[in-house]
């Protein structure tokens, strides 16, 4: 009736004015002056609208619906959370309402996307259920409702399924509306969102990546400056001990002491991921040999008269 109807505003202002007419019909001729209102974000009008006619019609449920409006387009988390609240009010007293059941998951949606923590437990799924029933209890006809389930799978990191209910919500927006270039716009604007919200999932994933192999490095770093200090204490106390003893025994420990430094240090190459077995493998036994001949060998293979 909106959209057939030329001025629009007026004429449901003025019928909502009219005291003559049934109660009903004024309150219906007060929500579709406020459905304008609230298609065009004008705030101050919408709020002037309800403050004069909530002494009237305040008990009606669907008034929950108007407070909501006014609390989310003030544009703050505080605020968007006390709309929350009024949304879900009216979708509790009014089950079958289609648009009310969707307002309550449009808000929670807008709400988390505003939100830079991670959405709650049941936050998403209490979102999803209400949409999915406005979903159902219109057969699946208002194109607005598969936009709003976008952006809920959206902040789940579907972001496949979120393009493709996008789609279908252009498909489906009817082309001779009076808010078809505006919801269109919407959608597109939807879309692009989801692009991001995709880019910054993949931006996050590799910030996590880079800070655990940050992790892993700094770890190898103090195990490498452990296994220098041991090296060092080891150089340093086998070298003291040679000084202390008789040639044929220093030249022994210096000879194991270089083995086993050899050892130490083509494992840490090869653990560390060094790619050349081959001469892994040649210096391991030459510091393996090393470190027999050390331990091993009879003193005339190490020391002359």
């Amino acid at each position: 009736m909106i959209d057939r109807t030329r001025d629009a505003e007026q004429v449901f202002r003025r019928i909502c004015e009219d005291a003559s007419r049934p109660r009903h019909i004024r309150f219906a001729a007060l929500y579709a002056v406020l459905l304008r209102l609230r298609r065009e974000e004008r705030l101050t009008d919408y709020t002037e609208m309800v403050g004069r006619h909530e002494e009237e019609f305040g008990s009606e449920p669907y008034f929950h619906t108007f407070r909501a409006v006014i609390l989310r387009l003030e544009g703050s988390l505080a605020s968007l959370l006390q709309a929350i609240e009024h949304s879900r009010e009216a979708a509790r007293l009014l089950p079958e309402i289609p648009g009310v059941q969707h307002q309550v998951a449009e808000f929670i949606a807008e709400y988390m996307e505003q939100r830079e923590s991670a959405p709650r437990s049941g936050e998403l799924e209490e979102a999803e259920g209400l949409v999915d029933r406005a979903i159902t209890l219109t057969h699946g006809r208002v194109a607005h409702y598969f936009e709003t389930k976008a952006r809920i799978l959206c902040l789940r990191d579907e972001f496949q399924a979120a393009r493709s209910l996008v789609r279908r919500a252009i498909e489906l927006e009817p082309k001779e509306g009076q808010d078809y270039l505006r919801r269109i716009s919407q959608y597109q604007t939807t879309r692009v969102k989801i692009d991001v919200f995709a880019q910054r999932a993949d931006w996050l994933k590799a910030r996590d990546d880079f800070r655990q192999e940050m992790g892993h490095f700094r770890t190898q770093q103090l195990e490498l400056l452990g296994l220098l200090a041991g090296i060092v204490a080891f150089v340093a106390s086998t070298a003291n001990i040679a000084s202390q003893v008789t040639g044929a025994t220093g030249v022994r420990l210096i000879t194991a002491m270089s083995g086993a430094l050899i050892v130490v240090f083509s494992s840490f190459f090869w653990m560390g991921g060094g790619n050349n077995w081959r001469r892994s493998i040649i210096s391991t036994s030459v510091g393996a040999l090393l470190l027999s001949i050390g331990l091993l060998a009879p003193d005339w293979l190490v020391h002359r008269p």
